[in-house]
């Protein structure tokens, strides 16, 4: 007579105390990166951490705390990550293709967040973040690379030529991530092709100010 094995005792519930932030933010990004920003709740956090769905209430007031939580934290680190590609050379021009390559990597990489961190409900991550710091990175490069080569460049000028890498950056970024773009199949890296255009932007840009002042 074959032995019936004795049933799987149900692993125990976590108790409210033994949860902390970090804890909740971590399942959170997790559920984000394996099944999408849509099934967040405070239920799939809670199942995740095998814990009742109120224990999360006891460190988040409600999800879109979570979420403003994730959404600064991922900020932080894009802004970060930013900032140490733009150390990684003098050169004006080296230090956005940087940025550009570094913007490309943290998407890819975390998936999940940068989706959150800019299609975000109700324009939370615009309502935490009117200026964000991740941008700035990318004006405060081109600026002072402008600078660096015509001193009198007017403020709009590279205002204007920051908020269309800006715009390029994002707007590659979402055909990477919806697989309209197939990286695999391009014969020249996005990034590097698109860089190759603004360098072009930036020397017609500094020479139509040296020639404007010529006159």
């Amino acid at each position: 007579m074959k032995k019936t094995k004795p049933p799987a005792k149900k692993k125990q519930r976590r108790i409210r105390n033994s949860l902390n932030r970090a804890e909740i933010l971590s399942a959170a990004l997790n559920i984000i990166h394996t099944s999408g920003v849509e099934s967040l709740s405070m239920r799939t956090i809670a199942k995740h951490l095998n814990c009742s769905v109120a224990s999360p209430y006891a460190h988040f007031k409600n999800q879109e705390e979570i979420i403003q939580a994730l959404l600064y934290n991922g900020e932080q680190k894009l802004t970060a990550d930013l900032n140490l590609a733009r150390a990684s050379s003098k050169n004006p021009f080296e230090q956005i293709t940087a940025i550009a390559h570094t913007y490309w990597q943290f998407s890819l990489e975390n998936k999940g967040l940068h989706k959150l961190m800019f299609s975000s409900g109700g324009g939370l991550h615009k309502k935490l973040f009117p200026a964000p710091s991740s941008y700035r990175v990318f004006l405060t490069t081109v600026r002072d690379g402008l600078k660096k080569e015509f001193s009198e460049m007017p403020r709009p000028r590279y205002n204007s030529i920051a908020r269309t890498m800006w715009a390029w950056m994002y707007g590659l970024l979402v055909l990477q991530m919806t697989e309209i773009l197939n990286r695999e199949k391009l014969k020249q890296d996005p990034v590097e092709e698109g860089m190759l255009v603004f360098k072009t932007l930036f020397r017609n840009a500094i020479d139509e100010e040296k020639t404007k002042n010529k006159k």
